[in-house]
C-alpha cells in the first residue's frame, strides 16, 4: 500500500508539473496573442493614420490641380484675346493703310521771314505784332513708303473765314506735296501763308487744317497774342 501512495504521489506531482508547464505555455501563447493583437491594432492606427494623411494630400493635390486647371484656362483665355486683337489690329491697319498712307501725329506752328526762316519757335506763342508766315510742321508716320500725295490745307483766320488768295486751290488755301512719303516717323515743314512784313496778322484765334482727299488727318487751332 505504501508502495502504491508513492506511486500516486509521484504521478499527482508529475501531472502537477505537466499542468504547470501548460498553463505557462498558454500564458505565454495568450501573451504573445495579446501582444500580437495590441500590435495589429496599433498597426492598423497606424495605417488608418496613414490613409488620412494619404487623403488629405490627395485633396490638395486635387485643389492644387483644379487651380492650375482655371490657371491654365485663363493662359489660354487671354492668348485667345491677344491673339484676337492681335489680329482686329493688323486689320484695321490694313484698312488705315488703304484709307491713310500716312498717319499725321503732331502739328505745330511756327512764324517765318519772307525767306523761311523761323523767328518764332514751332510750339511756341506767337504775337500778332511779330506775325509774318505762320508756317504749319507735321509729324507723320509713313504707311505706304514711296507714294506721291498731295496734302491740302486750309488756315481760318480769326473770324473764322477760310483764307485764300489769287493761287489757291479751290475751298482750300494751299496745297503741300510730299514726294515721296518716307516709311516711319517723319517731321515736314508746309508751305505755310502770310505775309512779308510784321504784323500781317491780327490778334485772335486761327485754324489750321491738313486734308486728303476728303479725309481731315489733323487740325490745330492757336492764338496770336
Amino acid at each position: 500500500m505504501e508502495n502504491n501512495n508513492d506511486n500516486i504521489s509521484t504521478k499527482t506531482k508529475k501531472r502537477g508539473r505537466t499542468g504547470t508547464k501548460v498553463a505557462i505555455v498558454l500564458a505565454v501563447l495568450l501573451m504573445a496573442s495579446l501582444a500580437g493583437a495590441y500590435w495589429l491594432l496599433k498597426d492598423s492606427d497606424m495605417a488608418k493614420s496613414d490613409l488620412r494623411t494619404a487623403n488629405k494630400q490627395i485633396s490638395e493635390l486635387q485643389k492644387e490641380n483644379a487651380l492650375l486647371k482655371i490657371e491654365l484656362d485663363t493662359t489660354k483665355t487671354n492668348l485667345r484675346r491677344e491673339r484676337d486683337v492681335r489680329t482686329r489690329i493688323e486689320q484695321e491697319n490694313d484698312t488705315l493703310k488703304t484709307m491713310f498712307p500716312l498717319y499725321i501725329t503732331d502739328m505745330q506752328v511756327g512764324n517765318a521771314d519772307a525767306n523761311g526762316r523761323i523767328i518764332t519757335p514751332y510750339g511756341s506763342k506767337i504775337s500778332a505784332s511779330s506775325s509774318m508766315y505762320l508756317m504749319p510742321r507735321i509729324k507723320y508716320v509713313g504707311l505706304k513708303p514711296g507714294l506721291k500725295v498731295e496734302l491740302m490745307v486750309r488756315l481760318y483766320d480769326n473770324q473764322g473765314h477760310l483764307v485764300t488768295g489769287n493761287t489757291s486751290p479751290a475751298g482750300y488755301s494751299f496745297a503741300n506735296k510730299i514726294d515721296p512719303i518716307e516709311l516711319n516717323e517723319n517731321i515736314l515743314s508746309l508751305s505755310g501763308w502770310g505775309g512779308g512784313d510784321k504784323g500781317h496778322f491780327e490778334r485772335g484765334t486761327y485754324r489750321y487744317e491738313v486734308w486728303l482727299g476728303d479725309r481731315c488727318l489733323k487740325q490745330l487751332v492757336f492764338t496770336l497774342y
